[in-house]
């Protein structure tokens, strides 16, 4: 590779990870070409760019950036994933881990801090955002619907009452 191509690869590197929020760090072997596009096509679907570089040039590009402790990791046949949307980068990679244990393996990451694969997996399965804030929702709405029913608890056996006295009057 001539030096210049190896220049803007580097600076496609660079570009990729000051314009997204996270990345993936993934090693494959024996993985065939459309298992290959197959696994591009979903990241691609979950906002996610999947990038393979040469270890070298990775390296180059990690240095004096926030992802500088993550060149331990680039060792082998390596893929990098970059997303603004971490989750969802995350879901659909360690889901494709999982259906292809043998030819995929999730090395680390990056968002906010650097992810070991435990991380990485936990992050995976964590809910969506948009779950997690209709749950804070229903438990910061939880006390004021029960105060509403405590209140009209007592209205409402009380309009029992009165139509039971009602009733027994009218029949008798």
């Amino acid at each position: 590779m001539k030096k210049d191509r190896k220049n803007q690869e580097i600076e496609l590197l660079k570009h990729n990870l000051e314009s997204n929020q996270a990345l993936f760090i993934g090693k494959y072997q024996g993985l065939t070409v459309e298992k290959f596009s197959v696994l591009r096509k979903q990241m691609r679907t979950s906002g996610a760019l999947l990038k393979v570089f040469k270890n070298t040039l990775s390296k180059i590009a990690f240095k004096k950036t926030h992802v500088d402790s993550l060149s331990e990791f680039l060792e082998g046949p390596n893929f990098l994933v970059f997303t603004n949307d971490p989750l969802a980068g995350a879901k659909a990679l360690s889901k494709f881990a999982e259906e292809n244990p043998e030819n995929i393996e999730i090395k680390a990451g990056y968002y906010q801090t650097v992810l070991d694969k435990k991380a990485v997996i936990t992050l995976a399965t964590l809910p969506s955002k948009d779950i997690l804030i209709a749950r804070f929702i229903s438990v910061i709405k939880s006390p004021e619907i029960r105060l509403v029913f405590a209140l009209k608890a007592p209205v409402i056996k009380l309009i029992r009452t009165l139509r039971a006295v009602e009733a027994k009057t009218a029949a008798s």
